[in-house]
């Protein structure tokens, strides 16, 4: 009689997936925290991504985030890590977006705060510190900040055309920094064919006026 043989136990739908996840915390370094906010040094999204996405691949990994609606005015973010055998990993995360005198740059900041703060999740990393600028709350209780005021209005001078505060000028500036390589190129080069600029010039000198700050609120979620 010939001595019964088992099979081997099948594979579990993730097994794939996890292995692979063994063998990238094998490899990835340390993320380096290269951006700077009023309560420290954090890794901002692009330092993440230029981090993990090559030891990802390496391993047949890749991260998709993409918004979902929800019931409510806010999205939900959905992040997944998946492998080219079919399995993933999901993460569903409602957004909080603030309600500010921008609504734009404060969708935007959200966006970026908590795609991060997702991947990192999902693969498991840590690169940031505690508290990350104007959505963390604060150990103690801070004096608030004196409203910003507007640019003074020159007269003779169309609304549009109005200089923009430093405030809503710095906000403008700070959501460009934090676009991706391939969605910046975009946008300059978009920026300077809707206001008459040469290929080469600088987009930043240039955004100066209010209807510089109306083309952003318009168009800049098609490179978020």
């Amino acid at each position: 009689m010939q001595p019964e043989t088992k099979s081997p136990p099948p594979s579990l739908p993730l097994q794939p997936l996890v292995e692979a996840l063994v063998n990238f915390h094998k490899t990835v370094p340390a993320i380096n925290k290269t951006a700077k906010a009023q309560y420290g040094n954090f890794a901002d999204l692009e330092t993440v991504l230029s981090t993990v996405t090559p030891h990802l691949i390496k391993n047949s990994l890749v991260i998709t985030q993409l918004f979902e609606p929800s019931e409510g005015i806010d999205p939900i973010l959905v992040t997944k890590l998946l492998h080219v055998s079919g399995a993933e990993l999901v993460s569903r995360l409602p957004m909080v977006v603030g309600k500010g005198r921008n609504p734009l740059h404060d969708f935007g900041g959200s966006c970026t705060y908590l795609k991060r703060y997702a991947l990192l999740a999902l693969l498991g990393l840590t690169a940031d510190m505690d508290v990350d600028g104007d959505f963390a709350d604060s150990a103690e209780a801070k004096p608030a900040k004196a409203a910003a005021k507007p640019a003074a209005k020159i007269e003779g001078i169309a609304d549009k055309d109005q200089p923009l505060s430093k405030e809503d000028r710095d906000q403008c500036l700070g959501l460009i920094k934090e676009l991706t390589p391939d969605n910046l190129a975009r946008f300059c080069t978009d920026f300077r064919r809707d206001h008459y600029l040469g290929p080469n010039d600088k987009v930043a000198p240039a955004l100066t006026a209010k209807r510089h700050q109306d083309w952003m609120n318009a168009n800049l979620k098609n490179y978020v």
